[in-house]
């Protein structure tokens, strides 16, 4: 017959050991002591301010001198011949495109805000106003006079 391992003796024993070990740990604490009131050595945070970055000079581009076009680059934020615009401020109304600079040209399309074309002519004074010739980049056909005033300079696109 086999003896059984766990018995009345073994539990009994086990109890008492875990007794002990909880009466032992409640007297001695573990090593752990109450922080003392009044501690005098408490460690104050110091708090280190980093000063924020200064303004860098602004540099203004010069144009350069591009040989393939023949022209001078033109400067962000101008409107210049071989440059890149947009058409804004129309109110979704659109902008006539024409077939010759002035009020008097012929209306050949409209073009749409925020519609991308590339300068390949220009300025000309009429009307009172100056007025460019514009290309679509991606349609040929959409090609004719705009008047500046609802046009806005972008940075060449990526081809």
């Amino acid at each position: 017959m086999q003896a059984k391992i766990i018995n009345r003796w073994v539990i009994l024993a086990a109890a008492l050991i875990g007794l002990l070990l909880l009466i032992f740990s409640l007297v001695t604490g573990f090593g752990f002591t109450a922080p003392e009131e009044n501690a005098p050595n408490l460690q104050v945070a110091e708090i280190t301010l980093i000063p924020g970055p200064t303004s860098t000079p602004r540099i203004i581009p010069t144009p350069t001198f591009d040989p393939a076009m023949g022209t001078a680059t033109p400067l962000p934020g101008e409107i210049a011949l071989n440059g890149y615009v947009q058409i804004i401020g129309t109110g979704g109304d659109g902008l006539r495109i024409r077939s010759d600079p002035g009020l008097n040209g012929e209306p050949l399309f409209l073009g749409f805000d925020t519609e991308l074309f590339q300068i390949t002519d220009g300025p000309v004074d009429a009307d009172g106003y100056t007025w460019w010739y514009l290309l679509a980049p991606y349609d040929p056909t959409r090609s004719g006079w705009a008047a500046a005033d609802f046009l806005e300079a972008v940075e060449t696109p990526n081809e």
